[in-house]
């Protein structure tokens, strides 16, 4: 049987199990990194060099450690799903193993709470600068805050049930997984913002009865149109331009660096595992070195002055 046909057929099942937007990904990864090396093979005739050659070719690529990661996960579950569906034989690739994992420099960008101020005292308009403060504040994801509406907003309790996706259209979907469908409670200025921004709509469409997006009212705000607002912001205030996700990063490390714990923090991002937050988010910076070094400078003085006053008796 050729691999472009199994594949094909793995396609079809994936449609039925996968969310949308992770078909999109999982296809277009293995359209690009996989199915070239295979399509014309029986998956009958496969041998373990065949796997071993193609990771090594994928290593030479120098991708990160999570798309090395994700690219075996993909190309790992088309194999099981040979063997359990056309008999094959055996899963050479799970023989094989995961690419080991390389050191790699954490590349995480975030603004702190200053920057912040900076960044949005450039944002005029009462949407825009709604929005940046939103993602700031309360972490969503992108696609999770420009999927809200009023109706998922009950007093200072903001419930994400949708994720907006921009592959292949603009579609609302579920979130990410069910750790992802959550409640967060709202400090009160985005909470009196966002009504605010419930009585601009009012008066500006002049319907009261309306389930507006509470990002851009009657439509989602546009992503182009958020990064043109965030670029102009960021010039005027000669700050670096982060990403919107980076966004939920700099609301993460703002939390955690003022104390709250990562588990709380875990569950208001919709992460399933709080490892996840401790991985990402938890950072080391010279300010907490600093913090550790007084301590230490504390401990070794109150040791000297011990020792100096048992020398003082002698």
């Amino acid at each position: 049987m050729r691999f472009e046909y199994a594949y094909k057929q793995y396609e079809i099942l994936g449609m039925r199990h996968l969310k949308k937007q992770s078909l999109e990904t999982f296809c277009k990864n293995f359209n690009l990194h996989i199915l070239p090396y295979f399509k014309d093979k029986d998956i009958f005739s496969l041998t373990k060099i065949d796997f071993l050659e193609w990771k090594n070719t994928i290593i030479d690529f120098n991708f990160s450690n999570s798309f090395n990661n994700s690219l075996y996960v993909c190309f790992n579950s088309f194999i099981q799903f040979c063997c359990d569906y056309y008999n094959l034989e055996y899963n050479y690739l799970k023989e094989l193993g995961n690419f080991k994992r390389k050191i790699e420099e954490k590349k995480i960008d975030f603004y702190t709470l200053k920057e912040f101020k900076l960044f949005i005292s450039n944002v005029d308009n009462i949407v825009y600068k709604s929005f940046f403060e939103f993602m700031f504040f309360v972490g969503t994801r992108p696609g999770e805050t420009f999927a809200l509406r009023f109706s998922d907003l009950e007093n200072d309790i903001i419930s994400i049930r949708h994720n907006l996706t921009s592959k292949g259209g603009r579609t609302l979907d579920t979130p990410k997984n069910q750790s992802s469908m959550r409640k967060i409670k709202l400090d009160r200025r985005m909470y009196k913002q966002l009504c605010k921004l419930k009585k601009y709509y009012t008066k500006k469409y002049n319907n009261e009865c309306f389930d507006y997006y509470i990002f851009g009212g009657k439509n989602p705000l546009s992503p182009t149109t958020v990064n043109r607002y965030k670029k102009n912001a960021c010039s005027k205030s000669n700050l670096r331009t982060i990403t919107l996700h980076q966004f939920r990063h700099s609301n993460a490390t703002l939390l955690i660096s003022n104390g709250i714990m990562p588990n709380i923090v875990s569950k208001r991002l919709g992460h399933s595992k709080i490892s996840t937050t401790l991985d990402i988010y938890v950072h080391s910076s010279l300010d907490k070195e600093k913090s550790v070094v007084t301590t230490l400078n504390s401990i070794r003085f109150k040791t000297f002055c011990k020792n100096f006053k048992s020398i003082l008796k002698r």
